[in-house]
Parts: structure tokens; sequence; C-alpha cells
């Protein structure tokens, strides 16, 4: 009898131990990690409802928009270690007025959200790191940044002089130029200025990258 019984408790235990078996699903996925900040599937979904990098050429879109995330993360967390951020004056608003603009209007991005099981306070997420790194730029970085008077005639003989002198077209004077030619300059040199810091914060951050 105890034998019958012990054979009917296993054949019980073994059918719940069956049926409660979970269906496991992916909730969300870890694209990357800078230092101890994870980077979600739902983080390049957002990136990509927002258009935060140009989607040509498409073929490789997805993987640019990872990248752009990682790099944006690496920007943000080093003015957070660093404390500047909360030094920094924010324009949250503009950004993110600029950003539901670019991606169709309000509405659509709210379909995109609902879509992809994402709420306004992740907007604001991403929007923070967004304005932060604009604010660095603009408040730190370009009050770096100076063009010469000898650079100015250097650009204004590599840039025009000697573009122009295969066609007929008359060579522009130089003070007609100038201030377009002084952005062109600032330009690049903010960029070499925003390199340069984006080297150094990477070294700063631990990033393992586990998709394409």
């Amino acid at each position: 009898m105890k034998s019958a019984v012990l054979s009917l408790i296993l054949m019980a235990f073994s059918h719940f131990a069956a049926s409660a078996e979970p269906e496991w699903q992916t909730v969300e996925e870890v694209l990357a990690v800078v230092g101890d900040t994870p980077i979600l599937h739902s983080d390049i979904e957002l990136a990509m409802l927002l258009e935060i990098v140009d989607r040509d050429p498409i073929e490789t879109y997805r993987s640019r928009v990872l990248d752009a995330r990682i790099r944006l993360e690496i920007e943000f967390r080093d003015l957070e270690d660093g404390g500047l951020l909360y030094r920094l004056e924010l324009d949250t608003t503009r950004v993110r007025e600029a950003l539901t603009v670019g991606a169709g209007g309000e509405e659509k991005v709210e379909r995109g959200l609902l879509a992809n099981g994402l709420v306004w306070p992740d907007v604001d997420e991403l929007v923070l790191r967004i304005a932060a790194v604009n604010a660095f730029v603009d408040q730190r970085l370009l009050p770096r940044v100076s063009v010469s008077t000898e650079e100015m005639e250097a650009a204004y003989q590599d840039l025009l002089v000697k573009e122009i002198a295969a066609s007929d077209e008359p060579v522009p004077p130089l003070a007609t130029v100038r201030e377009h030619l002084r952005q062109i300059l600032v330009a690049r040199k903010l960029n070499d200025e925003i390199e340069r810091w984006v080297v150094r914060a990477g070294e700063r951050q631990e990033v393992m990258r586990f998709s394409r």
C-alpha cells in the first residue's frame, strides 16, 4: 500500500512540475554596457524612434544608432562622474521639442512609444543626455576655440583661391567671405575638441558591446 501511495505522490509531483514549468521569453536585452550602465534593446528602439542618427544609409542604421547611443552614454557618464553635469545650464525643453518635431510630431512619437512599451519619462532620460552634451560643447568646449588671422588667410588660400584658380570665376575678396571662413574653421576646431574629449572619456569608461 505504501508503495502504491508513494507512486501516486511521485506521479502527482511530476505532473505538477511539468505543468508549472514557465514559458521563457525575452523581456529585455542588453546590447552594450558603459561603465556599470547597460544599454538595452529598448534604448535603441527609443533612439531609432526619435531618429538621433540619420537613416541614410538604412542598411547600417541600427548599428550606427547603437554606436551613437554608446558614445552618448560615454559622454554623459564622463560629465556626471566629473561633476560637470551639475554645473551646466541645460535646455531640456528645446532638445525635447527638437527631437519630437524631427520624429514626426508628438502624436507619432506617442504611437511609437506605445508600440515599443515605452513612456515619455524614457524620452526625458534620452533628452537629459543630449542636452547635457550639447551644453558642455557650447559652454565649455566652444569658448576654447579661436581662429587667428594667419589661419584665416591660409584657409582663404586653400579653400577659395586654389579651388577657384582652375575656373574662370573671380575670387571674392577675403573681407566678403571672412565670416563664412571663420565659421568653417571654428566648426572644424570644435569637432577636433569634441573628438579629443570623447577619446579621453572613453579611456575612463569600460565599454562592452554585445551586438552589432
